[in-house]
């Protein structure tokens, strides 16, 4: 993929990326998000722990927790507004998995019975039982990997879950791999000696961000270069206009 064809693939409609329908590129526009590359300029807020896997029998009421379970039952009543409720159990206990506006066929697909899942969510306590509703995270144990790690946490609005913006923040960040480095490596030295993707990665990835490393110091001098550089350039128009010569209307 050329240098060129990379740069443009960032400028392209977030509509571009897998899994924005004209519903989610609205929501994102609430945001201000409109192309990829806001995308990759939204860093995370704070961090969440999803990073220790947690016996039943050891849950809080109130904490986020993940869990390793066996799925042992499904419950999908035919009044229409109850809730779906899904059994799972450890060796130590059993918990219930709450579902509000979820289908079945969809709840039956990550959730077989007899599967051994990852879950993630806030944990409650309802009817003698632990609960956690609509859980942010639900896979295979193949892929816990994926939810059990401390996980960047972004602004959201009405509509995107933090699940959905991970993946759509980790397709944007795939796009920027091996861009070419614009500055040269004498400036390079003298702002931390860090490429611009190597910023980015740092700001989304790492745990705790300093806002005073070398990565945030990097980003923050490209800001101030292009802003010098687009008042540059309105200062040579504003000269420029200022040196035409008045034409002298005729009376």
């Amino acid at each position: 993929m050329s240098l060129t064809f990379k740069y443009e693939l960032l400028t392209r409609n977030v509509s571009n990326l897998a899994g924005v329908g004209p519903k989610i590129k609205s929501f994102l526009k609430r945001k201000n998000i409109e192309k990829i590359s806001d995308l990759l300029w939204e860093f995370p807020r704070s961090h969440t722990d999803r990073s220790n896997l947690i016996k039943l029998d050891n849950l809080e009421v109130g904490k986020i927790a993940t869990i390793k379970v066996k799925v042992s039952k499904h419950s999908f009543p035919r009044i229409r507004n109850l809730p779906n409720k899904i059994t799972c159990e450890d060796a130590s206990g059993k918990i219930d998995i709450i579902f509000f506006n979820s289908r079945e066929g969809y709840i039956r697909k990550i959730l077989p019975i007899n599967s051994i899942v990852i879950i993630s969510g806030k944990v409650s306590y309802f009817k003698n039982r632990y609960q956690i509703t609509n859980p942010a995270y639900i896979v295979p144990e193949s892929k816990q990997e994926y939810v059990n790690k401390v996980i960047p946490k972004y602004g959201l609005t009405e509509g995107l879950n933090e699940k959905l913006y991970r993946k759509l923040i980790e397709q944007a960040l795939s796009m920027i791999g091996n861009i070419r480095e614009w500055h040269s490596n004498e400036i390079l030295k003298k702002i931390g000696n860090v490429s611009w993707g190597e910023s980015i990665f740092y700001l989304h990835k790492e745990e705790k961000v300093d806002f005073n490393s070398k990565y945030y110091r990097r980003l923050a001098y490209d800001e101030i270069l292009s802003n010098l550089l687009v008042m540059s350039r309105i200062r040579k128009r504003l000269k420029k206009f200022k040196k035409k010569k008045k034409k002298n209307k005729k009376n």
